[in-house]
């Protein structure tokens, strides 16, 4: 397992600062169409408006081909506010996932070789804790969400530990990146700065967990040697 360095501090700072700026551009120079629909959505009142739809369908269709869903996560809330944004992009990055796994099962020979040589220790430690190694490569921004989900497709790793592990470690970054989508939307410094802390507090924990599975599997392997 590679070592996590600054290169994953940087990447996560410079991710979220896209988004802030992202969102901040939206509000300030008003891509009216594009807010005035989705906006509109969220104060229809009850039931799953067009807007809504027209949003999970974008987002899974857009995560499912590798795009990052934090930024599903922080444009949910930015249209729909905290609660429902957070729902709403769960729901679709979980959908992506299943239909990128659902394509590389079908087509193993193409994905396993798109992902050959990229996860092999991460499929050996699947193979060990399904769940627990999804859950922390859910946890952490590093990587490709697209090969990772290519790469269970494409295996026979127990898929509802590996959905289990992905929907938990979604959890986390969804969270804070909702927080910060909607706190840009309502002008909350707040938010936003609170969203930064608790992104930080995640990364710090996920660098941990990360560290013990890295130590771990290396005393795993000399004693496999050993034998």
């Amino acid at each position: 397992m590679r070592q996590i360095g600054p290169s994953l501090i940087l990447r996560s700072a410079l991710m979220a600062g896209a988004l802030i700026g992202a969102g901040l551009l939206l509000e300030t120079y008003k891509f009216q169409q594009i807010v005035d629909y989705f906006r509109f959505s969220r104060d229809a009142g009850a039931g799953w408006s067009q807007g809504r739809l027209a949003f999970f369908a974008l987002a899974a269709a857009f995560t499912a081909m590798g795009g990052p869903r934090q930024a599903i996560a922080f444009f949910a809330a930015y249209f729909f506010g905290f609660t429902e944004g957070f729902l709403l992009a769960l729901a679709a990055t979980l959908a992506g996932c299943v239909g990128a796994v659902a394509a590389a099962s079908s087509f193993r020979t193409a994905a396993n070789r798109f992902v050959s040589g990229k996860l092999d220790v991460a499929l050996q430690l699947w193979r060990l804790n399904p769940f627990g190694i999804s859950f922390l490569i859910r946890l952490l921004p590093v990587g490709s969400n697209l090969v990772t989900n290519l790469a269970a497709g494409a295996t026979s790793i127990p898929l509802a530990g590996f959905l289990g592990g992905t929907l938990l470690g979604y959890v986390p970054q969804t969270l804070v990146f909702a927080l910060m989508g909607s706190g840009v939307n309502i002008g909350s410094k707040f938010q936003i700065w609170l969203s930064i802390v608790l992104f930080a507090a995640s990364l710090a924990i996920g660098v941990r967990i990360y560290a013990r599975y890295r130590r771990d599997f290396k005393v795993r392997q000399k004693r496999d040697e050993a034998d």
